[in-house]
């Protein structure tokens, strides 16, 4: 690996204590799920070379010299849990998230800390998703063509923590000098948050006018695709998929993507994603996961639709 140097990093940032445990990982099934209200976090560690200890920042700029696989992020990015399921988004050219399947209820993001060691089912769970070339879950992406990508590059590029610890947990991406073609460029800041006692993590967003922006969900083989009932009208969508073999463990995983119909359009399949692109530079969506092994234990499709029936009830009715 090559050695990073940030020489600013102690202006730029603001240090929290470290937070790399040498705690085992919770076992499985020694927490109860609604128990969890207070356990809402969100991890954003990094390091300054390879050799060194990881340490918890609220804010960060990812410097032009950061690489794929350098590791200066344990996971590769930033992380949010409940007591339900976890995520991550790559803060590289990648910018789109992937899940970790929780087996508990107890944090646990915060005690990885060696890259490739969560694509093995530990106690606490694993990486479950093969994210690819697609736009993972929820990923924002370009449309370049007919076809949804990720951005291959994201010259300026920070996140900061604005919520952690509590009942909900919150962060922003800020996005920047993204080729739209032409010697244009484009950017973005997006708000993500999530609650306690749901899977689902609400994206608003606020894009230049020039990047057109797509997000979606990967497809994979032997997947079903689910679509909302009435998908021609009604305020809230979402489009989905299910399949019994379909996470990295081969057993049950389900992916979601709720979306406004007056902000956005169901655009079909490519590039390994189902995708929806946007009408408008400012819009709001949503996204979720459900492993069979998560304290969720849905296990079939009956169960996830019900999942989703459930989610687009209190997405219509919560606050426009």
């Amino acid at each position: 690996m090559k050695p990073l140097f940030i020489s600013s990093l102690a202006v730029s940032l603001t240090l929290l204590a470290a937070c790399t445990s040498e705690a085992g990982y919770p076992e499985a099934g020694t927490e109860d799920p609604a128990a969890a209200s207070g356990s809402v976090k969100v991890d954003l560690r990094l390091r300054d070379d390879p050799e060194g200890a990881y340490r918890s920042v609220d804010e960060f700029t990812v410097p032009a010299t950061h690489e794929i696989g350098d590791g200066m992020f344990p996971y590769e990015g930033i992380g949010w849990e409940n007591g339900l399921v976890g995520y991550r988004l790559y803060l590289d050219g990648r910018l789109v998230s992937d899940i970790f399947g929780k087996q508990g209820a107890d944090p646990v993001l915060g005690q990885i800390g060696e890259l490739g060691s969560y694509h093995d089912l530990a106690p606490w769970g694993m990486d479950v998703l093969k994210v690819g070339p697609s736009l993972g879950i929820g990923g924002l992406g370009i449309m370049r063509g007919d076809a949804p990508a990720q951005f291959g590059s994201v010259p300026e590029l920070s996140a900061r923590i604005s919520e952690s610890g509590g009942d909900a947990g919150r962060f922003t991406i800020t996005a920047g000098g993204i080729d739209v073609g032409e010697g244009a460029s484009g950017g973005f800041t997006a708000d993500y948050s999530i609650g306690a006692q749901s899977p689902l993590t609400r994206v608003s967003v606020n894009a230049s006018d020039t990047l057109p922006l797509a997000t979606g969900i990967v497809m994979h083989d032997g997947a079903e695709f689910i679509r909302s009932a009435g998908a021609s009208s009604g305020d809230w969508q979402y489009i989905a998929t299910w399949g019994d073999t379909q996470s990295e463990n081969g057993d049950g995983l389900g992916m979601a993507l709720f979306y406004r119909a007056d902000q956005a359009g169901y655009g079909g399949l490519a590039n390994e994603t189902h995708f929806v692109t946007f009408d408008d530079a400012e819009f709001e969506y949503g996204f979720l996961a459900a492993w069979a092994l998560d304290p969720m234990a849905i296990t079939d499709r009956d169960g996830f639709v019900a999942l989703l029936e459930e989610e687009l009830t209190k997405l219509e009715g919560s606050a426009q």
